[in-house]
C-alpha cells in the first residue's frame, strides 16, 4: 500500500477545519462617562415617550367626553395607562407571599427545644 492511499483512506475529522477558529476580541468595558451619558439618553428617551404617551390619553378622554364613551376608547385607555405605568415601573404588587413550595408552614424562629435529661 502506498503512504498516498492511507492518507486519503483516513477518516474525516469533523468539527471546524483546522485554522478557522473565532476570533473574537474581548469588549472594553465603558468608562464611567460613557455609561452615565448612555443612561442620560435613555431616561431622556423615556420621558420623551411617556410625555407622547399622556398625550394620547388626553386626547382619548377628551374624544370621550364629546361622544358617548364606546367600548373600544375606554379600552385604549386603559391599554394607554397600562403602557405608562409599565414604562415608570410603578407595578404594585399584593402585600402576600408566595405559598412555600414544600406546602408546609415554617416553624417560628423563637420557638427552642428542650433538652433531654440526662
Amino acid at each position: 500500500m502506498a503512504p498516498e492511499e492511507a492518507q486519503t483512506n483516513a477518516p474525516r475529522r469533523r468539527g471546524r477545519p483546522p485554522g478557522s477558529k473565532t476570533k473574537t476580541r474581548a469588549k472594553r468595558a465603558a468608562g464611567g462617562g460613557d455609561l452615565v451619558g448612555q443612561l442620560n439618553t435613555m431616561v431622556a428617551e423615556l420621558i420623551k415617550k411617556n410625555r407622547q404617551l399622556q398625550r394620547q390619553v388626553a386626547k382619548l378622554t377628551e374624544r370621550a367626553g364629546k361622544s358617548s364613551a364606546t367600548k373600544g376608547v375606554e379600552r385604549g385607555i386603559r391599554t394607554l395607562q397600562r403602557r405608562v405605568k409599565k414604562a415608570l415601573g410603578t407595578t404594585t404588587r399584593s402585600g402576600r407571599k408566595a405559598a412555600p413550595a414544600n406546602g408546609r408552614r415554617r416553624k417560628a424562629a423563637t420557638a427552642t427545644r428542650r433538652r433531654r435529661a440526662s
